[in-house]
């Protein structure tokens, strides 16, 4: 039994190959926050034990910034931050998906920034058809909810969406299942905080719709391209030039022809969007590595670009009306996005040491 065990949480800790990347500042009287950015592998765990074990105050917070990553890592991250009655936050605009969620929930105090986002999904295992629930991974989690005396509405709450697709959680769901949340920032009048947001919901919807249209695209040409095909409108300014679906189609099938195997993984904090005021529209941008390969010839292929597209939000599905041309991304542009990361870092700092005197 304890073999089979075993072998259950080694399906469960499968993640993505980038680690995610951990890093202590100390904000002055005893305080510190720690940064968690990036997908969860199970090696973070020791990784954020060691970062930590120096933190013997209460007085720190842990600010996530993830798409998710190994449940068990997520888990076990939440379990030490609890046993260190540490507060979790995601900052302004900042997304925690999956095992980030779960790790989230272990703070003995939560915040959400302003935009932020946590969602959650059932635990499952990758089969090679895609992801399947898993009846003993859900145990596993539910078992350390309870630990975090989360009740029975809540637990189901947190695991009733599908693998494939997240339960975004509001304010006011927090409030319904007695998950207590705090704004990271002082409240807003009711008519801002409802424009921002919707402002954000159309964010959330047009990334998300990025993210899937990417994980289409890497998966095998037969299962993929079909299921790419009602993500574009008729026709798309593809590259800067207007063209119909079906061009812009052949020309993915031309690639997928030349490339068998095809790997899209976002980078973290890179993936942005600006929405019209009507909501109908968003333009969203990032930056990816790539990896390709003929297993044909054995050729391989890979790199980092950035890409831009234009999402019509307006129909039942959203769709893509524009491409941008990826290009290989340039120092300055890295250094750039370097810097503006270190200026929110500054002013995450400023709030964190006023939520932990």
């Amino acid at each position: 039994m304890h073999r089979i065990w075993v072998f259950i949480l080694l399906l469960l800790s499968m993640a993505t190959a980038n680690a995610a990347t951990i890093t202590v500042s100390h904000v002055g009287n005893g305080s510190a926050l720690i940064v968690v950015e990036g997908d969860f592998e199970p090696g973070d765990v020791d990784a954020f034990r060691a970062k930590v074990a120096a933190l013997t105050t209460p007085r720190a917070a842990v600010a996530f910034r993830s798409d998710g990553g190994s449940l068990v890592a997520g888990i076990r991250i939440g379990t030490l931050i609890r046993e260190k009655k540490f507060s979790t936050i995601i900052p302004d605009h900042g997304s925690c998906a999956s095992a980030c969620g779960l790790a989230w929930l272990g703070g003995t105090k939560r915040f959400m920034g302003e935009g932020a986002s946590v969602g959650f999904h059932a635990a499952y295992i990758l089969k090679s058809y895609g992801p399947v629930e898993s009846s003993s991974g859900n145990a596993i989690l539910g078992a350390y909810l309870n630990q975090l005396g989360m009740s029975e509405e809540a637990i189901l709450y947190i695991t009733q969406a599908a693998p494939t697709s997240i339960q975004w959680m509001n304010m006011d769901d927090a409030g319904k299942y007695g998950i207590a949340v705090a704004p990271l920032s002082p409240p807003q009048t009711t008519a801002v905080a409802n424009a921002e947001q919707r402002d954000a919901n159309a964010e959330r919807r047009a990334t998300d719709f990025v993210r899937g249209l990417l994980a289409h695209w890497s998966k095998p040409t037969a299962e993929g391209l079909p299921a790419m095909e009602p993500l574009y409108a008729e026709t798309v300014v593809y590259h800067g030039k207007s063209t119909p679906r079906q061009e812009v189609l052949s020309s993915k099938r031309y690639l997928a022809s030349r490339w068998t195997d095809r790997t899209y993984s976002v980078y973290p904090n890179t993936l942005s969007a600006s929405c019209a005021k009507a909501g109908d529209t968003c333009r969203v941008k990032g930056v990816m590595s790539f990896k390709l390969y003929n297993a044909k010839t054995s050729r391989r292929s890979r790199g980092i670009a950035s890409f831009e597209y234009r999402v019509a939000l307006a129909g039942e599905t959203p769709q893509v009306v524009a491409e941008a041309r990826t290009v290989q991304e340039h120092q300055q542009s890295a250094a750039s996005r370097l810097q503006q990361a270190q200026r929110d870092l500054q002013k995450l700092l400023a709030k964190v040491s006023k939520l932990i005197p």
